[in-house]
């Protein structure tokens, strides 16, 4: 059975997960991480590729992961996703075509890009042509270049680099993808510097957002605002959490923590409901029909479910262990639970080419 090892590159950690896969459930055979030190990775981009080399290559040693078969994902906000639509052409007609065709639509040169698309569905126009909606994924080369020197430093040969929204989508609905469901479904990612909203429908992933807001930046408000060191605000974020519904009143010191901490979960909240209604008017919906929240940001007392209010949708955290067979991992059931809200992306990386999100994969596949 094919096994490949997702490779989850946070602003706090690198994460490994290895996933054989075959006729049943998917299997995870193996889950580890390794803390990176501060700064290394900012907001999903990689500062430091020394650094973040040489944690990958400890990861793998001290666990000892496979080195073949490496899927590492891709999250920063110079990834750009946007639905296009496209003249109708043959598969391999459209990936020559792809530059010409979205070279309005992104906001980066088509020459600095590696490009990818995922296939939405085919329609006529009034004038009787027929076009076809795709999802394209554009990335800055350079950017897709230095993760596969990091791979590359660490001893890995790379399958593929994915854009880790899609793993996060796999991991959090597994094979329930392929019975689509009814109405839209999201994915909300909450880590340690971004935020990621996926939407899916009929088993696609049909929107992608990436927000720079994630757990660091609820620490960093109550530090600034409350004159506190970073372990202080850590402790008291994770304590006090955001209100459950309305705003904050009075004046010691854990309602005016709980304050701050609204008032920035609250500007967080506008940025989710404004692309999740962005795309709910472009695709003629009316709501979602669940959202899946997971990432250790959405730990924070009460986020989860303010969001869910705001959107008025039912939230459930991401139970990845339902969707995979836990195989001789090295530790406890207890330990996995706690790991779960940071699950996803390594799991979802290593189940790249599993279910139908995405149907194809053209993105820097490397092998």
């Amino acid at each position: 059975m094919p096994v490949a090892i997702g490779l989850d590159i946070g602003s706090d950690a690198v994460r490994a997960a290895v996933v054989e896969a075959g006729k049943g459930a998917p299997v995870l055979r193996r889950f580890a991480e390794m803390p990176l030190p501060p700064g290394v990775v900012e907001a999903g981009d990689v500062a430091d590729e020394g650094a973040v080399t040489e944690a990958v290559a400890a990861l793998w040693k001290r666990h000892h992961l496979p080195r073949k078969r490496v899927v590492v994902g891709l999250a920063n906000q110079r990834v750009i996703v946007r639905q296009v639509d496209v003249p109708h052409l043959e598969e391999s007609e459209l990936v020559d075509a792809l530059p010409f065709q979205v070279q309005d639509a992104i906001p980066i040169p088509v020459d600095d890009a590696v490009l990818d698309f995922v296939p939405l569905e085919e329609f006529t126009t009034p004038e009787g042509d027929l076009m076809l909606s795709i999802l394209v994924v554009a990335a800055q080369r350079d950017m897709v270049d230095g993760l596969v020197r990091i791979a590359d430093g660490a001893g890995l040969s790379v399958l593929s680099i994915d854009l880790q929204a899609f793993g996060l989508v796999r991991a959090a609905f597994g094979a329930d993808l392929l019975l689509g469901g009814d109405g839209p479904q999201a994915l909300l990612d909450i880590g340690a510097s971004i935020s990621q909203i996926a939407i899916v429908r009929g088993g696609i992933t049909r929107f992608v957002r990436i927000i720079p807001t994630g757990g660091e930046h609820f620490t960093e408000t109550l530090m600034t605002g409350m004159s506190l060191s970073r372990e202080d605000a850590e402790e008291l974020k994770r304590r006090v959490g955001v209100a459950p519904q309305g705003f904050p009143e009075g004046e010691d010191s854990e309602m005016i923590a709980r304050r701050i901490l609204t008032r920035t979960g609250d500007a967080l909240i506008e940025e989710i409901r404004g692309s999740v209604n962005y795309y709910l008017t472009q695709a003629g919906e009316h709501a979602l029909g669940r959202l899946v929240v997971s990432g250790n940001g959405a730990r924070l007392p009460h986020l989860a479910n303010r969001i869910g209010r705001s959107l008025n949708t039912r939230v459930e955290p991401v139970r990845v262990l339902d969707h995979v067979t836990v195989g001789r991992v090295q530790m406890t059931e207890s330990q996995l639970l706690e790991y779960q809200p940071v699950l996803p992306a390594a799991v979802g990386l290593g189940l790249w080419g599993s279910y139908v999100v995405p149907p194809t994969n053209r993105f820097a596949h490397v092998a």
